[in-house]
């Protein structure tokens, strides 16, 4: 169910839903690399902060990880217990504003996950 991508002297954990996994893999390989250095700023320092995050939805907490790269590029993920962040979905962003078809797939999701954590 999860793919847990870590070092066991940080404090956050980085898991991915698997439908998300998936989704980074389709990602230009440099965008990939950009990915995965946030990643690990987000573990060591557990937040990350404008222009690399932002959040997007309060209900849910969610926020998005903003990488721009020939483009913009978004993961959008949550803050779980037991120091874990999830990383929810991710998809190549083509318009201003966080499509709302996203939104509702993260959610989705994190729903189903609720139920499984």
């Amino acid at each position: 169910m999860f793919f847990i991508w870590h070092n066991t002297e940080m404090r956050k954990y980085v898991v991915f839903e698997k439908h998300a996994q998936k989704e980074i893999r389709t990602f230009p390989q440099t965008v990939q690399i950009k990915f995965k250095a946030i990643l690990k700023i987000l573990e060591e320092k557990g937040e990350l902060h404008y222009p690399d995050a932002k959040k997007i939805e309060h209900k849910n907490n969610l926020f998005e990880i903003r990488i721009k790269h020939r483009g913009e590029w978004r993961a959008i993920y949550t803050y779980s217990t037991r120091n874990y962040i999830i990383i929810l979905s991710a998809f190549y962003k083509k318009t201003q504003k966080t499509p709302k078809e996203e939104l509702e797939k993260a959610i989705r999701r994190l729903n189903f996950l609720k139920g499984k954590i």
